[in-house]
């Protein structure tokens, strides 16, 4: 796990290939994204077939996931990312706030 940058919320989505929701997710991600400022944000997209270590490393079980680090702390949401509240949520405990 590499060290964050102070302020840095690191978004770090496990996706499948070919996968229905995994595309879902990671475009329900960037239209969330474009509401928060960019220079705070820092997403990774891995795939689960071609990054199996990371994704075991990490303790990902099910695809979509989304890992959210901010610090020290950790979140993880499953599934296509639909509710935007939940991903919300995890960016405001890790400081961030949406752009006025």
């Amino acid at each position: 796990m590499t060290e964050l940058v102070e302020g840095i919320v690191e978004m770090i989505l496990y996706v499948a290939p070919q996968s229905a929701a995994s595309t879902r997710a990671l475009r329900n991600l960037e239209a969330l994204m474009a509401e928060y400022p960019e220079e705070r944000l820092k997403l990774v997209v891995r795939d689960v077939m071609s990054e199996p270590d990371l994704a075991e490393a990490d303790h990902i079980v099910f695809t979509p996931t989304l890992m959210v680090r901010s610090n020290h702390a950790v979140a993880r949401v499953v599934g296509d990312l639909a509710d935007r509240d939940a991903v919300t949520n995890m960016l405001a405990m890790g400081g961030l706030e949406k752009k006025e």
